[in-house]
Parts: C-alpha cells; structure tokens; sequence
C-alpha cells in the first residue's frame, strides 16, 4: 500500500509543477510583447491605480475585474488573485505589435506573424495558453484587443 502511494506522489508530482511552471513559462514568452501601462498576464501585482487612475471594482463569474475607464483599460483577476484577462481599447497600447485602431486585415497578419494561429475566424486568435480576441466596429477597425489565459 505504501509503495502504491508512493508510485501515485512520483508520477503525479511531476505533471503538477509542470503545470505551475507553465504559467511562468508563457509569461516569459510574452514579456515585452504586451505594452498596457505594465500590465501582464498570470502577473499577481494587485492593480488598484495605473498612470494616477483608480479602478473601479466588479465582480465577475471567474474572479472580479478592475477597470480604469479614464484608460479605456481593465484587468481580470481570477480567484488565484492574478491578471488572467487584460482588455484594452486605448490607441496609446499595444499586444504582440497588434493597436486599437488598426485595420482588421493589417491586425490579422500582424498576429498571424507573432505566431498565433486563428482560433475563432475571424476575431480569435490563440498561442501559448492564451487567446487574443479582437474588438472591431462597423468599418472593420479594431476599437480594442482583449487578452485571457486559457487555463
């Protein structure tokens, strides 16, 4: 019985630190690539106030969001306390070179050559855990990019 158990922890250990790493793994991909006022995803820094602006605090079904509109920014939290969606419709930011404001197409091959593959066509995008959604208007331009684990 004993060594049964200790076949289980030797076999089971592995595939959960494997699964803690990977967060920190597709977060060192990503450093530098997402530019939101510092923001990063699977990032456990508490923001409450981003360039002198307060969030606002709302719950929601995986965590509670915190959103700074005087940025046209918000993060999602999970209930691990870390940045598990970022959301932005500010021109002033970036993700993976992708701008609000971009025209769908160029927005399209821009991702499409940082290495993610479409998810959901024509907006979804997905690489390394994460998806990228794009928000695109009327005039197919993009008004905001939302970022989120797929974890």
């Amino acid at each position: 019985m004993i060594f049964q158990k200790c076949i289980l922890i030797v076999l089971v250990l592995p595939l959960l630190l494997a699964g803690c790493m990977g967060n920190n793994r597709v977060r060192n991909e990503m450093a530098g690539q997402i530019h939101v006022f510092g923001v990063e995803l699977f990032s456990d820094v508490d923001y409450r106030e981003i360039n002198g602006v307060v969030a606002a605090e709302e719950p929601c079904l995986r965590g509670y969001e915190r959103s700074f509109d005087a940025l046209d920014v918000i993060v999602g939290y999970g209930f691990d306390k870390k940045v598990r969606k970022i959301t932005t419709r500010n021109i002033n930011t970036s993700m993976f070179g992708v701008k609000p404001g971009m025209e769908l197409q160029e927005g399209r091959k821009v991702i499409l050559q940082a290495g993610f593959s479409e998810s959901a066509p024509p907006f979804t995008f997905s690489s390394s855990g994460c998806s990228l959604t794009f928000l695109v208007d009327g005039n197919n331009k993009l008004f905001g990019l939302r970022l989120e684990s797929l974890d």
